[in-house]
Parts: structure tokens; sequence; C-alpha cells
């Protein structure tokens, strides 16, 4: 079944996590003036409303970018997401998506450097190659303070992202088992935002 903006199913979803991200980055992102964040492979952005709350909450001004290759869902996402959040308490938060590969981020300068990069739902062994480059140069991309947080819909892709990640020198700083994930089923052992995971750049 498809879920649609703002169907009952997708709101408890995003309510979920909401909780779980407020919590995974409670401990590691510090109040700022502005803060920028970078939504990979984000589809049509059904959680911006959820990332813009949390930027609003650390920051007096924030930057939320999307990017994924599929246009008509970054249509979408422009075209929903510009206008709604000016009506929201989150008008402090600018948005915008773009249409381009998660594996090429280097060629995009104007992204500049996120202080986080989010990738929900990332989809690792679907191919390894592509999203080991997807993991590498979105770390690349942040600023030296980055953080980088994923969450995966099975408990073996978690763990190989994890490994991937690590072995290209990130650093795990935390980690939440989601408790009210909504099983699918479209395949075995898929739920909706099983495992959430935060890491930081460097060790530094």
């Amino acid at each position: 079944m498809a879920h649609t903006p703002f169907t009952e199913l997708l709101q408890q979803d995003l309510a979920s996590l909401e909780t779980n991200l407020r919590d995974l980055l409670a401990p590691h992102l510090s109040k700022k003036d502005h803060l920028s964040l970078l939504n990979l492979a984000c589809g049509r952005g059904d959680e911006t409303g959820v990332l813009a709350k949390l930027l609003s909450e650390k920051s007096k001004s924030s930057h939320l970018q999307g990017l994924d290759i599929r246009a008509a869902e970054i249509d979408q996402a422009n075209c929903r997401w510009k206008d709604e959040l000016q009506k929201t308490k989150e008008q402090n938060t600018s948005v915008d998506f773009i249409t381009h590969r998660g594996d090429r981020l280097l060629d995009l300068t104007e992204i500049g450097t996120p202080d986080i990069a989010f990738l929900r739902h990332q989809n690792y062994w679907n191919d390894k190659p592509v999203w080991t480059q997807i993991f590498d140069q979105a770390l690349e991309r942040l600023n030296d303070d980055g953080l980088l947080v994923i969450t995966s819909y099975f408990d073996k892709e978690h763990e190989l992202a994890t490994e991937a990640l690590t072995n290209l020198g990130a650093i795990q700083v935390g980690s939440i088992i989601n408790p009210n994930s909504r099983t699918l089923s479209d395949a075995p052992g898929k739920s909706v935002d099983k495992h959430l995971a935060i890491f930081k750049k460097t060790s530094a």
C-alpha cells in the first residue's frame, strides 16, 4: 500500500522518527546560530517537516537541502515544502531540493559543508559499491564537526551499512532500535526506520 502525505500510518511513522532522531542527536548537536542539513535519497521528502522542526530547536536559522535522482519526486518536494514550512513555526528553515546522484556529491559545490547528512532507509545492499561511494562523499562533504545519520529497514542491511561507514573512518556515537517500527509486508524482516545510527566524521 502506498502512503501519500498525511495518511495516518505515515504520520505515525514520522512521529516515531521525530522522537528517535531527537534522542539520537541531543548529545551530539549543540545549539548554533545556523545549521544546515543534507537529506540524501530524499524522494518526495516526507520527513522534511520533522527535520525542519529538529533544526529549528537547535538554531536561529537553518537550511535543509534534499537530493534524489528521481526528478518527479524532487518536483513534488519543492512544490510542497517551500510553501508549507512558511505556514508553520519552522519559518526560519529554508529548503530546496535538487535532482542529482548521491554518489556524485563532490560535483555539487552549492551544497557546501553541511552540519548533518541524513539518509533515511539507506539501501546499502542494493548496490554496495554505489552506496559506499555515497557514504564516502557524504562524509567528505560534512564540516569538520559534522554528523551523519542513517535509518534502515532491515537488521542485516543496517549491520552492513554500519560496517561500511566504520571502514570509511566514521565513528559511530549512537544507535537506537525503534520500538515502534511498523512492519511492512513486501519483504521478510522489513519495517519502517527499524534501526537508527549516528556517526561523527572523525574521532576529533
